[in-house]
């Protein structure tokens, strides 16, 4: 299987997304998580069939071939953990951090992102210190 354009990606997620907990969906259920237009969302269903990672019945229902579910399942470990990371370490808010995360999640590779996650799950209040300072309680300020 090649490697798939971002935009290709965001298809497979979305399916993913929009599959969970019934392991199919609709060509309407693709376009509210991406919010693209139907043929759009056609042209790549047709391109994600070619390579063998997704399942439709004509006009119906869409769902992920074991090699489909794989990729999706990676692409959206990897959003999850890019958000977390961004939302912890930059604190910023989670609707950004899923921005930067479906931006970024193309382009980081398996290193980056598992150390990513490892940097996530050690943050603490005495990582924020280090990093940031701490906060004088008096007038809000940050000391080092």
């Amino acid at each position: 299987m090649k490697k798939l354009s971002k935009s290709l990606e965001d298809y497979i997620e979305a399916i993913y997304i929009a599959s969970e907990g019934k392991n199919f969906c609709r060509v309407k259920d693709i376009q509210k998580v991406l919010n693209v237009s139907k043929p759009s969302i056609v042209n790549a269903l047709s391109i994600l069939k070619e390579e063998g990672l997704i399942v439709q019945e004509k006009y119906g229902y869409v769902s992920l071939t074991k090699d489909g579910e794989r990729k999706a399942k990676n692409v959206y470990k990897k959003h999850k953990i890019i958000t977390e990371f961004v939302e912890k370490i930059f604190e910023v808010e989670n609707v950004d951090a899923q921005k930067i995360a479906c931006e970024i999640e193309h382009i980081v590779d398996k290193n980056i992102y598992e150390r990513m996650e490892k940097i996530s799950k050690n943050f603490n209040e005495r990582t924020k210190i280090v990093l940031y300072g701490e906060k004088d309680e008096t007038d809000g300020s940050k000391t080092r």
